[in-house]
């Protein structure tokens, strides 16, 4: 089982680059005044404990101070989710002066309506397997990134490269520190079952063929390991968290404070949910915002559904014949 949850981990990982059910979102108020840290990822469950829906959050900083009318909102994602719940954060991006987006690109880089149609990428492939398993869609197939208040907020590649060598990071003292991180999450894991021994039923791929309901609870526990990346660093580590994480958000708040000095007063910062933490900390200490409310939103439906192998298999025919349009 230890093995198989680091394969979670790091399908977790790829399919969230550094991820509907009926009714609307709910708002839960905090004051401005010692406001607790801010979450934005839950599992929420059902009367009988079952998981219900895994969901994100869109949380809206103001001044301390209550002075000025400034409103900046951190809005998380997931970069799987359902239609109707990229549906509705299309819906709601409509609201803002700009809308600051993530991805790993050059200056200005800007996804096409509908995403990317190379499928050349092992990366891509991965994502679109899970789509049909999970029965989910891509982030950049169904967010619509050639809005107006769209604005690139992100590190290119060659510029991540060198915030690492800045740092005075190689090859071989990346690999000796994630290594550590990856042996020192063993370690505490280990110590954590051995105080409370985890209960968990073994899940065998193969069962996708027989049991109709195995492709949802893949889902569930995929929707754990993305809730396990709010911890403290996460199950990525301090090393993989500071490049993935910390440097991309420095990057961003740059952009931000450029839109700031332009006079725009309705902000959003559209990230990954395992970014959001670190937002807010710099939010609150760099700029003086505190979180003054919350806006969950459904980004998976985690009810148990069967699910045959046929249609998986007609979800991946429709998927060939977008494509060829």
């Amino acid at each position: 089982m230890g093995k198989f949850r680091r394969l979670m981990s790091m399908m977790v990982i790829l399919l969230v680059p550094a991820s509907l059910l009926a009714g609307s979102p709910r708002d839960t108020k905090t004051t401005a005044k010692k406001a607790p840290a801010s979450k934005f990822l839950r599992i929420t469950k059902d009367a009988k404990g079952q998981p219900r829906a895994l969901e994100t959050a869109t949380v809206r900083y103001q001044p301390a101070k209550g002075e000025g009318d400034l409103i900046v909102d951190l809005v998380s994602v997931v970069h799987l989710g359902e239609r109707g719940y990229y549906r509705k954060l299309n819906d709601q991006f409509e609201q803002y002066d700009v809308v600051l987006y993530e991805l790993v690109a050059p200056k200005g880089t800007r996804i096409p309506k509908g995403g990317r149609k190379s499928t050349d990428n092992p990366l891509a492939l991965i994502q679109k397997v899970a789509t049909l398993v999970l029965n989910l869609e891509m982030q950049t197939d169904r967010i619509d990134y050639t809005r107006d208040n769209f604005l690139h907020a992100d590190l290119s590649p060659a510029e991540m490269a060198e915030e690492i060598r800045k740092r005075g990071d190689d090859g071989i003292t990346l690999f000796l520190s994630i290594a550590a991180d990856l042996l020192r999450q063993q370690n505490l894991l280990a110590m954590k079952q051995k105080e409370s021994p985890a209960k968990e039923e073994p899940f065998d791929f193969f069962a996708m063929l027989t049991d109709p309901t195995a492709p949802s609870k893949l889902k569930r526990m995929m929707a754990e390991q993305l809730a396990d990346l709010e911890s403290p660093d996460g199950a990525l580590g301090k090393t993989i968290s500071t490049i993935l994480i910390s440097d991309r958000n420095k990057a961003a708040l740059k952009v931000f404070q450029t839109e700031l000095a332009k006079g725009k007063k309705k902000i959003a910062i559209f990230y990954g949910a395992g970014h959001m933490p670190d937002f807010e900390k710099r939010l609150r200490s760099d700029f003086g915002l505190v979180p003054v409310s919350t806006q969950w939103l459904p980004a998976w439906d985690l009810r148990l559904r069967e699910i045959g192998i046929e249609d998986i298999l007609l979800r991946l025919l429709e998927q060939q014949l977008r494509a060829r349009e």
